[in-house]
């Protein structure tokens, strides 16, 4: 066993967005001195700096739903109470349907996000591109759209979550990776690092695509799979005026949004393996570009400027994983968000801080918990992008 070096309330394992929102949820219930270890230089520095960086609440799970209109109250409010400079614009996402059984998934999907009080209008094809006049509506049978959802910078969010976090007494760590976790029986007493044990009563997971690594230290065995995803962005284009709302085109799956003045363009690959390869695959851009600018058609004089690759860590159902593991005392997951990780972090932060601090969170998240794989309840989420 290791040398213990240092004690601690709480270790987090993971400074990216949900972790960092941890550290700072933490603070503000009084925790003093927890302790978040990163491997990398600086905070956000691996899938969050790579997220697409939209916030939505219309989702087709009712719990997903509610995890974003509480992330939304912290987003409208986190200038604020952060003391940064804006990093939520809302300007809406908009749904476009194509296909007669998504276009009555998603009207029926909005009966209930209004009936939990969420602002989600369905509109026509001409409303829709009344709202967003480069579209080729030809084909869209109607749209959906919340003006309640948006975008939000991702690396400015997890800044301001880390500094209000040390403000509030938190450690962070950076280029200090966990190596490994102490068990004393089924609970977990510590975590293993090049420097010693820090010994400490709960343990949180968030290490993101790395996550179910970090559970298998503890004997758990959770569903966590890293996809690669990528964004291309064009040059400055005419039409990407500051209140231009994300685009969803579900009938191709291709996204789009303002960024830097051009179009920020993604499309998932269903052929992508799982891995740790964040490289861009330059072979998928026509695959991207082609659907984006049948929507789009001023898209097709835009010049590509830039490529990223970033991981999602997926889930069998694209829903998270939040709480302790049943098999194990003192750990806590927040995991497997499936793209969803920024939009989540404010609601996350606040829940598992509660749950450690209160013993419960504020929200029901007993769909969320990790046996539903176990016991074949996991009803998947219908709305990823």
């Amino acid at each position: 066993m290791s040398a213990q070096v240092a004690t601690a309330p709480v270790v987090i394992i993971g400074a990216g967005c949900i972790g960092s929102a941890i550290a700072y949820h933490l603070g503000r219930l009084g925790i003093r001195g927890a302790v978040v270890l990163e491997k990398e230089p600086f905070a956000g520095a691996g899938s969050t700096s790579k997220a697409a960086g939209g916030v939505r609440a219309q989702f087709s799970s009712p719990i997903n739903v509610r995890l974003s209109m509480l992330s939304i109250a912290h987003y409208a409010r986190f200038a604020e109470e952060m003391g940064t400079g804006p990093v939520f614009f809302q300007v809406g996402y908009l749904f476009l349907l194509s296909d007669p059984a998504c276009w009555a998934s998603f009207q029926r999907q909005a009966e209930m996000q209004r009936g939990m009080g969420l602002d989600v209008r369905t509109l026509t094809a001409a409303q829709a591109r009344e709202l967003v006049p480069p579209l080729d509506v030809g084909d869209v049978l109607g749209a959906t759209f919340c003006p309640q959802d948006g975008l939000v910078s991702p690396h400015e969010v997890t800044q301001g979550y880390v500094a209000r976090a040390r403000a509030l007494g938190a450690d962070f760590r950076f280029g200090c990776p966990a190596e490994g976790l102490e068990l004393s029986g089924r609970r977990v007493t510590g975590v293993r690092t090049a420097s010693g044990v820090i010994a400490c009563a709960a343990v949180v997971n968030a290490a993101g695509p790395h996550a179910a690594g970090v559970a298998r230290w503890a004997g758990v065995d959770l569903p966590v799979q890293p996809i690669r995803r990528h964004c291309f962005t064009t040059q400055r284009v005419a039409f990407a005026h500051e209140r231009l709302p994300m685009v969803v085109d579900m009938g191709s799956g291709v996204y789009m949004h303002r960024e830097s003045g051009g179009m920020l363009l993604g499309l998932a690959n269903p052929e992508e393996p799982p891995g740790f390869d964040t490289s861009v695959n330059w072979d998928l851009l026509e695959r991207v570009v082609e659907p984006a600018v049948h929507r789009v058609p001023a898209l097709e004089a835009a010049e590509i400027s830039g490529a990223w690759a970033g991981l999602y860590e997926t889930t069998p159902d694209h829903n998270a994983v939040i709480g302790p593991p049943p098999e194990v005392e003192g750990l806590w997951l927040a995991n497997g968000f499936s793209g969803h990780g920024v939009m989540h972090a404010p609601a996350v932060g606040q829940l598992v801080a509660e749950w450690i601090v209160d013993g419960r969170p504020s929200i029901d998240l007993h769909s969320l918990r990790l046996e539903r794989f176990a016991e074949h309840e996991a009803p998947a989420e219908a709305n990823v992008i």
